[in-house]
Order: structure tokens, then sequence, then C-alpha cells
């Protein structure tokens, strides 16, 4: 059975990289597939594109494709094919049986570089259970594919399909097992989660390598990873916004979005993506000087939209404006999405501009109630000022009279009636 941290490319003498062949389609570009496999350390030595209106149910691209793609294989001398699609199991076997290489498509890549990146305990078991659940059907091409790298031939065919067998079962027994962990991870983070539900929350959300880390780092005076590459974050960090600001309110950064995400990724980072559901505003962070912004922000809506997140108050923010230069590119950006607020994440201005933005959009959400506190009450003074944002205040005979913008839930708590103008 493929193990854990196995890759399913094949595995080459160190010091040398994996050269793969490259199946595109004319109406998309393949830029976004070589970041992908420059995230992976994977090089692509050819392009084959095809066009994409007459799809085959055998092998996806067609037989004389196929035939084109084995001699640009042998002609580059590639290790492997990528195919910048999702295809079934059936259609991935019957181009390896022609081709005799491993064949990938895009969710195997994406889940790949999920699985190098996974850091912490919830990541890897998320990536995990996505990655034996994109195997599980296609284990006949891999396990062929395995006995010949470990020297296997013909001869062991038959031990071949009786293995596959046995690692279905194991495949299935160990996807159960890591159901049941997640099922665990998840009620430990509701209880962290339950301890946030009186603090408000904004979530970044965007494209993959939009800047999202970078611009949490910025707001928070923090560190989460940041690196130049696709999906460098899984997990979700969570910041305070500003130590100082009254009420508090924290920053969750969570996994950058791509178009054609793999089902089973969707559905392992589900609980993940639950941060988005408690949010109280989700900051939907846009690479502007990506030359595909449009459709990047695009895509983060329609996966907002299949988590039935459209509804929740959302802030664009158009990131990196520092690489847009020349006034063409300018009013192109200007384009992408109107009203959004455009910031370049290195710039302390810009970033002090949105955080203020931010609290602004909380504290005019924020209900209003009032409150007679007596002098001996000192305590629940300090919660006042503490979770809220005090309009006004008059000493009087009996106590300090406030007039408070406040969380209902802490409002609630402290005893405080909402204002009736």
């Amino acid at each position: 059975m493929l193990e854990q941290n196995e890759s399913m490319l094949p595995p080459l003498t160190q010091g040398k990289t994996t050269r793969v062949v490259t199946v595109g389609f004319e109406q998309d570009s393949t830029e976004e597939l070589h970041r992908l496999l420059k995230t992976l350390g994977v090089e692509a030595v050819y392009d084959l594109h095809v066009n994409q209106k007459q799809i085959s149910a055998a092998t996806y691209i067609g037989k004389g494709k196929v035939e084109e793609l084995l001699n640009h294989v042998k002609q580059h001398e590639a290790d492997a094919v990528i195919v910048d699609t999702e295809l079934s199991p059936n259609q991935v076997r019957n181009i390896e049986k022609i081709i005799g290489k491993v064949i990938l498509d895009r969710p195997g890549v994406i889940i790949e570089i999920f699985s190098q990146h996974a850091r912490s305990k919830e990541a890897k078991t998320q990536v995990e259970l996505a990655r034996l659940q994109y195997l599980l059907p296609r284990l006949t091409g891999l396990w062929t594919h395995f006995e010949r790298q470990r020297g296997g031939g013909a001869t062991s065919r038959g031990m071949g399909e009786k293995q596959i067998e046995v690692d279905k079962r194991l495949l299935k027994d160990r996807m159960n097992r890591l159901k049941s962990k997640l099922k665990e991870i998840k009620k430990e983070r509701g209880v962290r989660r339950s301890n946030r539900a009186e603090v408000l929350q904004v979530a970044f959300v965007g494209y993959t390598n939009a800047g999202k880390s970078t611009l949490l780092n910025a707001l928070t005076h923090s560190n989460v990873i940041v690196e130049n590459k696709l999906f460098s974050t899984l997990d979700s960090y969570v910041r305070a916004l500003d130590p100082h600001s009254h009420p508090p309110m924290v920053a969750i950064d969570t996994v950058g979005f791509i178009k054609k995400l793999p089902p089973s990724l969707i559905a392992s980072f589900r609980s993940t993506l639950e941060e988005l559901q408690e949010a109280d505003l989700l900051v939907h962070v846009v690479d502007a000087s990506s030359i595909t912004a449009q459709e990047e922000l695009e895509t983060t809506v329609e996966i907002l939209t299949e988590l039935e997140l459209e509804k929740k108050p959302r802030l664009v923010v158009l990131n990196k404006m520092d690489l847009v230069k020349s006034p063409s590119e300018l009013n192109w950006v200007k384009m992408v999405a109107k009203g959004s607020q455009r910031v370049s994440a290195l710039k302390p201005e810009d970033v002090k501009v949105l955080r203020d933005t931010i609290s602004k959009f909380f504290i005019k959400n924020l209900k209003l109630f009032e409150v007679l506190i007596p002098y001996s009450e000192s305590k629940v003074e300090a919660q006042i000022h503490e979770y809220g944002v005090v309009e006004s205040k008059k000493f009087l005979d009996k106590g300090t009279f406030f007039r408070v913008r406040m969380e209902t839930s802490w409002a609630e708590k402290l005893g405080l009636k909402k204002y009736q103008p």
C-alpha cells in the first residue's frame, strides 16, 4: 500500500528533478499549473495543448492526442504526465497503459502539495483522508506503477491483483479511523470556538497566494508562516487584530482556495472552514497584481457559496498594490471589484487604514445599550470599557450612567438595557 508520506510521483535519484509533460487546454492558461508544479518541485519540460470540445470517455483527450503525448514523453525523457483537469480512474488507467508513465491529474497535484505542507495534527489528518479518498478508486494503476518501481514484473500480476484487494481493505479501515479522529478534533475545535464566541471575529479568505498571511501578520504584528508558494498555510491561525481594541477583535487566517479544488479536500477541511461560519466578517483578499485576479475573485465567491457563506458580510481587499505599476494596470485593477479597498501589506499606512475599516465595521454593527453602574461596582465598569465602545457617560448621584455599543451576549451578561431613542 502507498505509505502516508509516499509521493504519487516517481521516486528519483537524489539531486534529480522530476520531469513532466503537461497536458493543458486551449481555453485555460497553463501559468497556474506551472506554479503548482513549481511548488511541488517538479519541472515541466513540455506543454501539450488540447482542444477540450470533444471529450473522449476512454482517455479524455482522445487517441490521437495520447499518441502525440507518448512521442513528447519519449522525446523529452519525462518521468510522468500531468493533466490539468480531473480525470476518472479509468481514464488515468487507459492513458497510463499507452504512455507507460505515471499519470496525475490536477486534483492529484493539489493533494500532493497539501501533503507536503500539512504541519499540524489536524491538517495532516484532513489531508491524509482526502488523499486516501482520491487513491482508493485509482489504486490499480498506482499499485502496478509502484510494483514497477520496486522491481516487480509481468510474472507478479496475479499477486498484484490480490494485493490490490488487500490494500483496498486497508485503505478503507484507515479512512474510517481518520474520520473518527477528525470527529474528535472537531469537538476540540468546537470548544476553542466556543471560548471565542463573545469576541468579534474577522476571517481572511481568498485565492491561494493572494497574500492573506502577509496581510494578517501586518495587521496583528504576528508571525504566521509566509512563503511565496501556493498553499503554504493549511491551518487556521487566530490572532488578536489589535491588543488595544475595545471590544476585543480577532483575525483568523484560513486555507487558500483555487479553481477545481478537489471536493474531497473541501469535505476534509470542512471542520477548519467552519471557522468561516462563526466569523462576523469575511475579508476577501485578492492579488491585485495577478492577471487572473477577476477569475480568482469569482472562484473564491463560488466556494463561499458552496459553503453557504454568500450572505456573510464581506469586505473585498485588493492586496499587493505595490506590484501594480502602470496607469493601465491600475485602471484594470479598479474594474476587478468596485468598492473594494486597495492596499499593500508592505505599507504600514495601508495596513492601518484597513485595520480602522474593520474596526469601524464592527463598531457600526454593535447594538446600543444603557446602564447605570453604582460607584461601588468598579469591576462592571471595567468590563464595559473592555467589551464595549462607550458613546457617552454621566456621573449621577447613584452612579455612572453609560450609553455603550456592545455585543448583545455581553450586554445581557452585564445587565444592560437596549437603548430606546
